[in-house]
């Protein structure tokens, strides 16, 4: 049973952010962008507009805007909001789904 197929990044990440372990091997900020990489690259034409939700790589740029002066490497969910945590994984996984709805509830409607 294929569970993810049905939903939308958005669906897919609130049903993660309620339940990490039906996805994640932790509650991490780590676990999180590697699912992330992982997900994006077998259902690229889920960062589309879609739904009514805005394109998925609209937050990554949203998110890098908000440090003035900070510069995402390589994975930047995760480097962003490890420095944002102070480098705890698990802050900064919250810290994602905060900024998340943030992103939908300001910029954007459904």
């Amino acid at each position: 049973m294929n569970v993810v197929s049905s939903k939308n990044i958005y669906e897919v990440l609130e049903m993660i952010r309620k339940k990490p372990e039906l996805c994640l091997t932790s509650r991490t900020i780590s676990s999180l962008q590697n699912f992330l990489n992982g997900y994006l690259i077998t259902m690229p034409y889920d960062i589309e507009k879609k739904d009514g939700y805005p394109p998925f790589d609209e937050f990554k740029l949203w998110v890098l805007h908000q440090k003035k002066g900070f510069i995402g490497v390589g994975n930047p969910y995760s480097s962003f909001f490890l420095s944002e945590s102070g480098g705890d994984e698990e802050k900064a996984f919250d810290q994602f789904f905060e900024y998340l709805e943030l992103f939908l509830k300001g910029n954007f409607n459904r």
